[in-house]
């Protein structure tokens, strides 16, 4: 395709590219040009315009973007629906949306007159909801850039959507003073997040700061048939030989991670004994403001395995507090 000012005499058959309003009307760019248009532009006295002229081997506008948008997102998952150059994709199914976020980087890199965006990656998504789009800038453009996209297997599937895969969800609590345990405003907390995926706390169980009493417990609530595991304990969490880490070392689970790089949430621990995983809650979890249990949680509750190296990653955006401070030299009295 290419783009020039050409006489409105010989424009006909050709894409209007900028958008030209008249006295009684209005012209939209991307208008293929036919006879009375012509007519009317020369009696209001343009005589050029910008267009976009089709070449041989161009394809559309509409067909080079669904052609990408297929490539990148597996139509199992998701539906495409395309008009005036951009190919919006939405998913078929609820979950977690996973963007493969070299590939995204990759494409909007090397593509200039293509455009790919978004939704922020590890978002829950219901069915039916806009996850991302692919823009088209020019009309149409050569059919070998197409293909040479839609070929590119580095950037196949930069979509997916990871299903839920808990079921049941058992709860923790630890205290000195077992019958003073306050845990209704924790719980309210921990059932609405839950909540947006179907899901709840399916058993509560309550015991004494310790780790040994702590151990067994946890035993208890492994033969229960409980997919995740959430401990809230009396106090935070300091070190690796505090209560939660010592309870599950001791009974030969790891602690994947016991500070998390998010703030509200530094004092999440991740850990895991067998194939299930134990989370210990911070106390932000109690308000429903976001925080960085959420994202623990949902990633969790859709089958996400974690390692260091993905928690290390959490750091990208892990800030939630939203300060603005006034940066004039305060007076140290």
């Amino acid at each position: 395709m290419q783009f020039k000012i050409v006489s409105t005499k010989k424009a006909n058959s050709y894409i209007l590219a900028h958008t030209i309003r008249l006295k009684d009307l209005v012209i939209r760019k991307g208008k293929v040009l036919e006879k009375e248009h012509i007519a009317l532009l020369i009696r209001n006295n343009i005589n050029q315009i910008y267009v976009a002229i089709i070449e041989k081997h161009d394809l559309s506008e509409n067909l080079s973007v669904k052609l990408i948008a297929e490539h990148i997102s597996p139509n199992s998952l998701f539906k495409i629906v395309v008009s005036n150059g951009r190919a919006d994709i939405f998913s078929k199914t609820e979950g977690l949306l996973n963007i493969n976020k070299e590939k995204l980087l990759k494409i909007n890199a090397q593509q200039k007159n293509i455009a790919v965006c978004t939704l922020k990656n590890h978002s829950i998504v219901s069915a039916g909801q806009l996850v991302g789009n692919v823009k088209l800038l020019p009309y149409a453009i050569d059919e070998k850039k197409i293909l040479r996209i839609t070929n590119d297997l580095s950037i196949k599937r930069i979509f997916s959507i990871s299903k839920k895969s808990i079921d049941k969800v058992g709860i923790i609590f630890t205290s000195n003073n077992v019958k003073n345990i306050k845990k209704k405003m924790l719980l309210k907390a921990v059932n609405s997040r839950l909540g947006k995926f179907n899901l709840k706390v399916n058993l509560i169980q309550m015991c004494k700061h310790n780790h040994k009493v702590l151990s067994s417990v946890i035993k208890k609530v492994l033969n229960k048939n409980i997919d995740l595991i959430l401990v809230y304990g009396e106090t935070s969490i300091c070190d690796i030989n505090d209560v939660v880490p010592k309870s599950i070392i001791d009974i030969k689970g790891k602690v994947i991670s016991s500070v998390m790089p998010t703030d509200p949430g530094n004092l999440l621990l991740l850990g895991k004994i067998n194939n299930i995983t134990i989370i210990g809650v911070p106390g932000c979890a109690k308000s429903l403001q976001r925080n960085g249990f959420d994202d623990i949680l949902e990633r969790v509750c859709h089958g996400e395995k974690f390692n260091r190296k993905k928690i290390a990653e959490i750091a990208d955006g892990g800030l939630y507090k939203n300060i603005i401070r006034s940066l004039k030299e305060e007076k140290i009295k």
